[in-house]
């Protein structure tokens, strides 16, 4: 995967959607360092910041991708994506050592939701590449006026591209390795003129359909996905705008859990799952079926007095059925009846001969919510204040299933329960905030301001049983998280910024059903970060240190059949991280970005899956005119590092390391212009170049012998991208 295209904040005003992006963004090329760095930050930040541009993510990521294959190549970021470019759901995503379930993702300003009991979020399942304007990952947890459950050490913000203001067809496709297939067509409508009425005039609208399936890079798995996307903006008079979005997908797909090194020793190293009907590992006995939506609906004014006025309800939804086998390592048997063992399908008595065991589960939840902000402009900065409230229901039952007898619950005692859970949670959240930019000197922001975080959880689980009997609970964490950001421009090339801000994260769902009471309490962090952003004609450059003190750590213990929740303590998140990009002429330029991180505990192990550093190399090109007059041709060879570092960390000790590994990615575009203004773009996109195929993360523990179970990198793939503007 190519690294996509980063711009600073500053300009992204110019880079519009990618309709209209390529124009702009031809002309100027090659232009400063800054436009053509594959990572420039800008010289208004006040925490480190990246925005991937509309530009890349349109023409050099495979169009498969997910957010997580965009971002993994942002200074201290990597990805766990073993079945290559966006062909399975999120198998983990770190920044800085902080994993995805400790910090926010959001899509056009609303919270992405995750799995309430951990919080972990699934754009994968909601979203594709092609409607990503821009994503933006802060390196921080930002200001008051930056909502989230899990702002933390920071976000990751995706925007959607507007509709254009010319009307325009766009279909697309993208072939490649592991039997990728993807096919879609956008339409935009452009500036519609009185669909409704006078008033109404002006309003635009976008549609995108997309299908994709892949066989993936592991044996026996599978993706098939389709998408639907519509946005909406209609100017009412001279200072309203009211935006619509719906999003819509469905996907299903054969899902890998980890292979142990011994069958990675035996089968090769893509080996996952098979296509024996009488194997756990059958493709078809862990399948996941997801269908998820995604509306809102967003108003703003603005007041003649400097007042601006944004209202954002929304919805989002989940609804997740699935079979899985019980162990796909295969260190489990299957159910076979003997003379000490019997099993019960309905309360008969059934005799299994190496039948397969498995569970189907069940997981609906859905999100109300409302985002209000305010800003007010002043002779001294810009005050701002603002409300977010959220409420997420979830339903989650498991069941023990035979896989080869048509998914029939069986039990091994008479009139017992084929459940292993079931359960219902809510979780609410209510956020209000308020902060002020002031402007005590022409090229000095101070921005100060506090949010109050107030979570609540409930939990009914009849059959989850705890010291208490089943399980009826509830409990509500408050914390006042205050920030305060410097911003100083010491000339128009040159900048420092410095960020001292409080993060706070909920309690995971499952420590209220464990069966030894316990008093956890929120992980928090301290966090503080300065930086220096440089910008000037061929050269671009940046630097930031960090320092994030994490309290609270929760961790998890089994004794016996008991599982003990605690606060483990605390630790240590700091590091540098550095950047640099370089014109050398004719339209090439030279990249590199570093960080050295340390995560550890106050005992001095290390965080797991925290890498202890990463980089970035590579070359860059883009020129017009090559060949014929308003054609393009852009291309770039890039390598990822990513260091040492450790899969487990249980009890503060470290268990299976990871050794360090690279990833070089390549890829290729051609603008080809057509008559009447429109284009065919061309592409290529090569993944892995070199087919390097380490060990790249830690996927859990067998559950027959608990031998550990590994992802490894996907091997090279090669992806063919064509799309035509008519």
């Amino acid at each position: 995967m190519l690294l996509p295209f980063i711009v600073p904040a500053a300009a992204l005003a110019q880079t519009g959607s990618p309709a209209e992006s390529v124009q702009v963004i031809g002309q100027s090329f090659p232009g400063t360092a800054t436009q053509q760095a594959p990572q420039a930050a800008s010289l208004d930040e006040t925490e480190p910041t990246s925005t991937i541009g509309a530009h890349f993510i349109a023409e050099n990521v495979p169009e498969t991708s997910n957010y997580d294959d965009i971002i993994r190549l942002t200074p201290s970021a990597m990805d766990i994506d073993p079945n290559g470019p966006g062909l399975q759901q999120d198998f983990g995503q770190s920044i800085r050592g902080l994993q995805y379930t400790q910090f926010s993702v959001l899509f056009d300003g609303v919270q992405v939701p995750g799995s309430p009991g951990n919080l972990s979020p699934q754009p994968a399942a909601y979203f594709v590449a092609h409607d990503f304007d821009t994503i933006t990952v802060n390196r921080g947890p930002g200001p008051a006026s930056t909502i989230g459950s899990a702002t933390f050490g920071g976000d990751v913000e995706i925007h959607s591209h507007d509709p254009s203001s010319v009307a325009d067809l766009n279909p697309y496709a993208t072939f490649g390795t592991f039997g990728t297939k993807l096919y879609g067509i956008e339409a935009e409508s452009g500036t519609l003129d009185n669909p409704f009425g006078g008033w109404l005039s002006g309003g635009r609208i976008v549609l995108d359909l997309q299908r994709n399936e892949s066989r993936g890079a592991l044996t026996g798995t599978s993706d098939e996905r389709r998408n639907l996307f519509l946005k909406y903006i209609q100017p009412i008079g001279d200072r309203t705008i009211l935006t619509a979005a719906v999003n819509l997908d469905n996907a299903v797909t054969d899902t890998p859990y980890g292979t142990p090194l011994a069958l990675i020793d035996k089968y090769g190293r893509n080996f996952s799952l098979n296509d024996d009907p009488r194997s756990q590992a059958y493709g078809p006995y862990n399948r996941d079926n997801y269908t998820t939506d995604f509306e809102y609906l967003k108003i703003e004014h603005r007041f003649n007095n400097g007042l601006t006025v944004s209202d954002q309800p929304y919805t989002t939804a989940f609804y997740h059925r699935g079979v899985q086998a019980s162990d796909t390592s295969l260190s489990t048997p299957n159910l076979t009846t003997t003379a000490t063992k019997t099993y019960y399908i309905k309360g008969v008595p059934t005799v299994l001969d190496d039948d397969v065991p498995g569970a189907a589960y069940q997981n609906d939840y859905r999100a109300w919510g409302n985002i209000l902000r305010l800003t007010q402009d002043t002779p001294f900065g810009q005050g701002r204040a603002g409300f977010w409230f959220e409420s997420e229901d979830n339903t989650l039952y498991k069941t023990n299933v035979v896989l080869t007898r048509d998914q029939q619950g069986y039990t091994t005692k008479p009139g017992a329960s084929t459940y292993q859970y079931l359960y219902f949670d809510r979780l609410t959240t209510a956020q209000p905030y308020v902060e002020f930019a002031w402007h005590p000197l022409p090229r000095l922001t101070i921005t100060a301001g506090v949010k109050y975080s107030s979570v609540t959880r409930h939990l009914d689980g009849p059959l989850v049983r705890t010291v208490k009997g089943p399980a009826d609970d509830h409990a509500t964490y408050n914390k006042a998280l205050p920030s305060v950001d410097v911003n100083y421009k010491i000339d128009p090339h040159l900048s420092v910024f410095a960020q001292a801000a409080k993060g706070f994260l909920t309690p995971p769902l499952n420590v209220f059903y464990a069966q030894i009471i316990n008093t956890v309490q929120p992980s928090t962090t301290d966090n503080y970060q300065i930086g220096t952003v440089y910008q000037h004609n061929w050269l671009s450059a940046d630097l930031d240190l960090y320092d994030l003190q994490y309290h609270n750590y929760i961790a998890s213990t089994v004794i016996g059949t008991n599982t003990l929740y605690t606060n483990q303590g605390n630790a240590t998140f700091e590091g540098v991280e550095l950047e640099a990009t370089a014109q050398v002429g004719l339209g090439f330029a030279l990249y590199a970005n570093g960080s050295l991180n340390h995560a550890t505990y106050h005992n001095g192990a290390s965080v797991a899956q925290a890498p202890r550093r990463t980089a970035v190399a590579g070359v860059l090109f883009d020129r017009k005119a090559v060949m014929l007059a308003g054609d393009r041709l852009d291309a770039s060879l890039l390598i990822k590092d990513v260091g040492p570092q450790y899969g487990l960390d249980t009890g503060l000790v470290n268990k299976f390391p990871i050794k360090s590994y690279d990833t070089t990615d390549a890829a290729v575009h051609y603008l080809l212009p057509l008559q009447h203004n429109r284009h065919l773009d061309l592409g290529m996109q090569v993944t892995n170049l070199f087919n390097n195929t380490s060990l790249i993360g830690y996927a859990g523990a067998a559950a027959g012998n608990g031998a550990p179970l590994y992802w490894v990198n996907p091997g090279r793939g090669v992806f063919f991208s064509v799309s035509a503007r008519l």
